[in-house]
Parts: structure tokens; C-alpha cells; sequence
């Protein structure tokens, strides 16, 4: 990185009026809007943050419905070498919104991104069957479009992009399903603090391609009873037919466990790279926080016995 970064400074994926303007806005909490900047992509994000203009980044990785986002994990792993310190979960509520005084039967086109209007399908065939369904780059581009063009549009959005566009919301809640989220993260230059309730994220390079390889891998997980909570298979981009594993592992690298797993992947196979190391997202089980202090000091112990035996020797 060039430069001294910008701390007070936070980039994420624009336009203004996304969902990932909401995630930067609760991880910045009180702090003033006026530290948000919004870039046009992922890859923009990022270099912000590396040549300093930035402190922190926001982009999303991983959606419900959707699965990752193939633009951020190639970034992290390929393009970059900033590293994640932490991930917020934020629920997809969308609306639809039009210019004020519009009804829903005047509607004759809806815009939105290609995903939002097909997780609101089921809303759309019976609410509005006749509207054209005219597809956006992103909600928050949809909304734009809608209050500058007007007559009869309508914009299936969050609700953040219609309070900023001035569109009035005509219905809510309109997804299919109502279980739908999408993880951020939060790009920067260094790696947070163990608190207890952490998660790891690693992309694994394998040696070689042969029978029991990702087998091997897993096992070095297991062995050390640690979870992993994703394992997804991407392209190297170095020769057709290879691929690298990313990986969550729960826990932080300060952590024995963790620490010990990843050395002997190291051992074992071509490459690891460390994306991050964070508090996981969510509610801290104080249960889980305990015994993985119990395991750490169990490995501590261990070693120390080691260390006491190999000392005897040549004495």
C-alpha cells in the first residue's frame, strides 16, 4: 500500500442507495456520512483501500439465494493482498417504489437488478402480470432511472434507495422468500484481535491433482475437531482444470487450533493464503468462546511437554 491510509474514510460498492451502502452505514455507526464513498466496482473498492485514499472497504461476498460473489473471492485470493477484518450479515428487504402519487395500477414497467426481480416473481405475476420488466445494473440505479423518467415506472428496490431517490413506497416485503441475506465484509491492511467468536478465511492451493487430495485436506481440519463453515472449489486461472479451495474455518489464527491446522496444510499441499481472520457475524455463544480456550491451553500444554522432552536431549 502507497501511503498513509485514510482511516476515517470507508469505500464500498456504489451507486449510492445499495445494500452495501447500508452494511458500510451500520459498520460505521455515528460516524458521518460524509466519510462513505462510492465506487463503481469491486475491483475500485479495493484499490482505494490498497493505495490509501481508503482506510476500509465494504463489498459483498456471499448472498442466500445467490451464493458467493465470484468477483470478491477472486479479488481477494488473485488481485490483492488486504485482508478481511470482519463480516456483517444484512437482511434483503425489498420494496417496490414509484413517484409519488403513483398507483400500482398505473405501473406499466418495473426496472430493478435481474436478481431482485427474480426473487420477487411470484409478487410480480400476480401483483403486476402486464408491467414490462426492464432490468437494471443495480436496484439503486433502478430507482434513479424511475424518479428521473417517471410515468407509470415503478423500481423493486430497498428501502434505502427510495427514501434517497424520493420514491414513495407502494408495497413491502415483496420477495418470494423471505429468508434472504447477504454476508459484506470488510477489506483493510491488517488483521483484528482474537475475541472469542472468530472465523477464518483461507484459500488452499493443492499440490497436485490426485485421488484423496481434498480428502487429505478436510482431514487436517477434523483431526484438530475444528468446523469449517464453507468449502467452495475456484478456478486458479492458471491452467484449465485446476482449482483452489476457499475455506471458513471457525476460529481466529491467534488460536492454537487454528494456528496448528493451517501450519500443516502448509506442510501438505502447494500454497495457503490467509484472506482474513474476524469475528464471525452474529450473536456470541459464551459456550463456544470457553472451549475454545479450553483447546488452546490443551495444545499449549502439549507443546510444553514436548518442548521438555526434546530439551533432554544431548543433556
Amino acid at each position: 500500500m502507497s501511503g498513509a491510509a485514510d482511516g476515517g474514510v470507508v469505500a464500498y460498492l456504489g451507486p449510492e442507495g445499495t445494500f452495501t451502502e447500508t452494511a458500510a452505514r451500520l459498520i460505521l455507526g455515528s460516524q458521518t456520512p460524509e466519510e462513505l464513498v462510492s465506487c463503481g466496482d469491486i475491483g475500485e473498492v479495493l484499490r482505494m483501500v490498497e493505495e490509501g485514499r481508503a482506510g476500509r472497504g465494504v463489498v459483498p461476498i456471499e448472498n442466500t439465494l445467490e451464493g458467493s460473489v465470484a468477483a470478491t473471492l477472486d479479488a481477494l485470493a488473485f488481485d490483492t493482498d488486504l485482508l478481511v477484518g470482519g463480516e456483517l450479515e444484512v437482511p434483503v428487504t425489498l420494496v417496490a417504489a414509484a413517484p409519488a402519487g403513483t398507483a400500482l395500477d398505473e405501473v406499466t414497467e418495473i426496472h430493478s437488478h435481474p436478481v431482485a426481480l427474480s426473487s420477487c416473481r411470484r409478487w410480480l405475476s400476480s401483483t403486476l402480470p402486464g408491467a414490462e420488466r426492464v432490468p437494471a445494473t443495480s436496484t439503486a440505479r433502478a430507482a434513479q432511472t424511475v424518479a428521473e423518467t417517471g410515468g407509470g415506472r415503478a423500481a423493486i428496490v430497498n428501502p434505502l434507495a427510495a427514501e434517497r431517490y424520493d420514491l414513495e413506497v407502494v408495497a413491502r416485503d415483496i420477495a418470494d422468500r423471505a429468508a434472504n441475506s447477504t454476508r459484506f465484509v470488510v477489506v483493510g491492511g491488517s488483521l483484528p484481535e482474537a475475541t472469542g467468536w472468530d472465523k477464518t478465511s483461507v484459500v488452499v492451493f493443492i499440490d497436485e491433482n490426485r485421488p484423496g487430495a481434498l480428502l487429505q485436506l478436510l482431514e487436517i481440519f477434523a483431526e484438530r475437531d475444528l468446523n469449517l463453515t464453507k468449502i467452495e472449489s475456484r478456478p486458479t486461472k492458471a491452467e484449465l482444470g485446476e482449482y483452489c479451495f476457499f475455506l471458513d474455518v471457525e476460529g481466529h489464527l491467534a488460536d492454537e487450533r487454528v494456528g496448528d491446522a493451517l501450519a500443516a496444510v502448509k506442510r501438505t499441499h502447494r500454497d495457503v493464503k490467509v484472506l482474513g481472520s474476524y469475528r464471525r457475524s452474529g450473536a456470541r455463544r459464551t459456550d463456544e468462546a470457553e472451549r475454545i480456550a479450553a483447546d488452546d491451553r490443551a495444545y499449549r500444554e502439549a507443546a510444553g511437554w514436548l518442548a521438555e522432552w526434546r530439551a533432554r536431549i544431548g543433556s
